[in-house]
């Protein structure tokens, strides 16, 4: 029996199911019923999924020929089930596979993501978001200033208000003076846009700051510049179709068109990124937490970029003398680091708001590199604007108006709410969720209204850029200080969450008690030199802190 079981394996090897292109049979000698339970029969690939048998023609001892029919079948993803159950493969009434409809097959693939199961990945997205928030979301002095400052610091998008150009620019530039704008339905174009921030300013100082963010290529270029919504709208539309409707990220290169645009004007890709949602949402795809948690960060990653970099840095900077000189250099290095930096964050955060490994997040250096270089072009236009366009900014231009205390405190929900529904995936654990929201969230009620009267001594506290680098060191220091303290990465990535969340709380208050120096120490001779040799140190650490060095690790390690 031996013999006869060995040459039946070498037969198999040589010539197993040669009958499946016809009735889907195959004779097997001399294989006992038994023997033939113990044998790994190989299906051909080019077998199509299905319901299928095998028929096996058994020799015993006396040779004595018997058959015995084996079915099986081969489910969508091409596993052969043997117990014949296939729960899933969908099949017409002849019995043949029934290929399923291009929506389905965009997740076939997609293995599940737990994003505390990747701690290192989960870790550097927390330390970065609450970096991120601490320099985007610290003390406003403009509480403790005049209006004009306050009006000033709203516009962050602009960066020189239109009273300044017109301070320092009160007559046309070149620009002003040439033919580049001046073409059919420019002024029908401008007043459509002024009008649109006009009625967002009502209500929405975010929407307004994205429609004006398209105000610099509108003044160079006029009315050609409204070509880049019917754009956005297009390749929301192409995104929406790449994916099925699905709430999932488009292939790597229709985001980087999307990009691409709303770099240029965030408006545009507000446009597209709308547009998809909408498509999702009404295909009825965006059935649960994960689907509109991707949906809403797809959208973000669509037309935020350039929101974000702007609120770094700013786009413009009359440069007058060396220290603004100094400063523009700034702008280009820190701004185009920082954006970098954003951009691979945002993508690396996909796959946890998904649930799923998405292959988009392959892609986010190529796309943080993409967004780095269209970047700088348009700093450099907002140069060439302010210098050559400055009659065409000012016509553009809307004063964001101070939101009221009511605005401010809608704003402030919002905010709240969308920080608990994003952290959610990463974090695992409400108590430790609700900790670090409150955390994040206090010192944003506080800042209403209550740290006015709060006594102020003089206390020298990072800014800028030093104070990322800082809130980096510290945040990746103490997480690395309570790491050894948990049995298991998942219980040190919801403490890490409240942990991170300290350094942001502390500062803000310390902030907030600070008294505004008398004067500008940056501008004296040795404070010059101080200042620019520290901003070359201080960048030097971010670039290592993008490159994904753990500098913090170096003490503790």
């Amino acid at each position: 029996m031996k013999k006869i079981l060995l040459l039946t394996i070498f037969l198999l090897n040589l010539s197993v199911l040669p009958g499946f292109a016809d009735e889907q049979k195959i004779v097997i000698d001399r294989l006992t019923q038994s023997e033939a339970e113990d044998l790994d029969i190989e299906i051909p690939d080019d077998v199509p999924p299905g319901f299928h048998s095998i028929t096996i023609e058994v020799y015993d001892d006396n040779g004595t020929v018997s058959q015995k029919e084996i079915q099986f079948c081969k489910d969508e993803n091409g596993v052969v089930q043997w117990d014949n159950k296939c729960p899933n493969l969908k099949v017409n009434e002849e019995g043949d596979f029934v290929e399923p409809v291009p929506v389905e097959e965009v997740k076939t693939g997609l293995k599940p993501y737990n994003p505390l199961k990747d701690s290192e990945t989960t870790k550097s997205l927390q330390l970065a978001a609450f970096a991120a928030l601490a320099a985007l979301t610290s003390v406003k002095r403009n509480q403790r200033e005049s209006d004009d400052q306050q009006d000033q610091d709203q516009e962050s998008l602009q960066s020189v208000s239109s009273g300044a150009l017109k301070l320092l620019k009160n007559e046309p530039g070149r620009g002003d003076l040439s033919k580049s704008w001046d073409n059919r339905f420019t002024d029908e174009s401008d007043y459509v846009f002024v009008t649109l921030a006009h009625r967002f300013n009502r209500f929405s100082p975010l929407l307004t700051r994205t429609v004006l963010d398209g105000n610099t290529i509108r003044a160079i270029i006029g009315s050609w510049a409204s070509a880049l919504m019917p754009i956005g709208f297009i390749l929301g539309i192409i995104a929406a179709v790449n994916t099925g409707g699905q709430a999932l990220p488009p292939t790597w290169t229709i985001v980087a068109l999307i990009m691409a645009v709303a770099i240029y004007d965030a408006f545009a890709g507000f446009i597209a990124g709308t547009i998809f949602f909408l498509a999702a949402l009404l295909t009825g795809h965006i059935t649960n937490r994960p689907e509109f948690l991707t949906a809403i960060g797809v959208m973000v990653l669509f037309f935020a970029p350039a929101l974000l970099a702007s609120a770094f840095r700013p786009f413009r900077r009359l440069v007058r003398n060396q220290d603004d000189l100094w400063e523009r250099v700034t702008d280009y290095a820190v701004g185009t680091l920082l954006t970098f930096w954003v951009v691979t964050k945002m993508v690396a955060a996909m796959n946890g708001l998904a649930r799923l490994e998405l292959p988009i997040t392959d892609y986010g250096t190529e796309l943080a590199w993409i967004a780095v270089v269209l970047l700088i072009i348009r700093v450099a236009l907002e140069d060439i604007a302010v210098e050559h366009y400055p009659i065409r900014l000012r016509a553009l231009h809307v004063e964001i108006r101070i939101p009221s205390q009511n605005q401010k405190v809608r704003s402030l929900i919002f905010k709240i709410v969308v920080f608990f529904i994003m952290a959610s995936p990463f974090v695992g654990s409400l108590l430790n969720l609700v900790l670090g929201t409150i955390l994040f969230a206090l010192p944003q009620i506080t800042s209403l209204s209550l740290e006015d009267n709060l006594p102020k001594k003089k206390i020298y506290l990072p800014k800028g850029v030093l104070k990322t680098v800082v809130m980096i060191f510290v945040m990746a220091l103490a997480a690395n200080l309570i790491e050894g303290a948990f049995s298991s990465p998942e219980a040190f990535l919801k403490w890490s969450f409240v942990v991170m969340a300290l350094p942001g709380f502390i500062l803000h208050y310390l902030d907030a008690i600070s008294d505004q120096p008398e004067g500008d120490w940056k501008t004296a001779v040795n404070g010059r030199k101080i200042y620019r040799a520290g901003g070359v140190a201080i960048f030097i650490l971010m670039v290592l802190v993008v490159m994904g060095v753990d500098i913090a690790g170096w003490l503790v390690g």
